[in-house]
């Protein structure tokens, strides 16, 4: 099957033109082949993601803006499929070449690249999982973000040699955490990055809740060192998520175990330093 040569274009938001940030919110897609052109947009309703990145901007802007150009499209998208059969693929061609002209607006269109397709459907739909929904940016590679930053503190702190991945507890119940500083053969100390900025309040509660019963279990059988948990909390426009996660905060902390901001280097070299005396 020979594959479609398609165009394509994010869609982004630029409130402030002063300073040049954006956030993608969309992807528009054209085919001149088989007179294809359509574009995905984020829901109106979902202004999380805007609000923690422009803090002091109203939403209804931002809402008002993307179903505006979600009807512009629409109409576009009307107007070439009345118009191929006569005019062919010229006719996407210069309709995607007139919709994605550089403009001063709150939402704008990147730079134009090309993409191979099978279905221009299914490339649109997968260019807007990247770009917009970034799947890429999963539990496991936020994990290891996060992991990467501890490993870079504890590296700057000239301790990184002293701590391995490694399980803690016995042959009756055992966790492996990232980082763990052995002494006389036993941990006397562990470092775990936790990643609680989830979108809703079950999503904290189902991972926080899980190492909150590891650390239990720990410490029921006297099994679990000093720890400290660097965490990454939802940001505060987050509402119930965030107070999820103070509440999970809390209760390690019931437990003896330390928490501190996931960017914190003070804090965690501190306790990096401190486990090795």
């Amino acid at each position: 099957m020979n594959r479609l040569a398609c165009q394509y274009a994010t869609i982004r938001f630029l409130p402030y033109a002063e300073t040049g940030e954006f956030a993608n919110v969309g992807v528009v897609l054209a085919c001149p082949a088989t007179g294809y052109l359509d574009a995905r947009l984020m829901p109106t309703k979902k202004t999380g993601r805007i609000a923690g990145f422009f803090e002091q901007l109203d939403t209804r802007i931002y809402r008002e803006a993307l179903k505006y150009l979600g009807v512009e499209l629409n109409r576009v998208r009307e107007l070439v499929q009345a118009r191929t059969d006569r005019e062919g693929p010229a006719i996407v061609q210069q309709t995607f070449a007139g919709l994605t002209r550089p403009r001063e607006a709150l939402l704008r269109f990147g730079d134009t690249r090309v993409v191979l397709a099978d279905d221009p459907e299914t490339t649109l739909d997968q260019l807007f999982a990247r770009f917009v929904e970034r799947d890429f940016a999963d539990k496991p590679y936020h994990d290891k973000l996060l992991e990467r930053n501890v490993r870079d503190f504890l590296i700057r702190a000239e301790v990184r040699q002293h701590f391995d991945s490694k399980d803690v507890g016995n042959d009756f119940v055992h966790v492996r955490f990232p980082f763990v500083h052995l002494r006389e053969g036993r941990p006397a100390a562990a470092i775990k990055p936790l990643n609680l900025a989830k979108e809703d309040s079950n999503g904290v509660f189902d991972l926080g809740g899980h190492w909150l019963e590891h650390v239990r279990r720990l410490n029921k059988h006297n099994l679990l060192p000093e720890t400290l948990f660097a965490v990454r909390k939802p940001d505060a426009h987050a509402g119930k998520a965030l107070q999820a996660a103070e509440e999970i905060i809390g209760e390690l902390e019931e437990q003896g175990v330390e928490v501190a901001a996931a960017n914190d280097a003070t804090a965690i070299i501190q306790f990096a330093r401190t486990a090795l005396h």
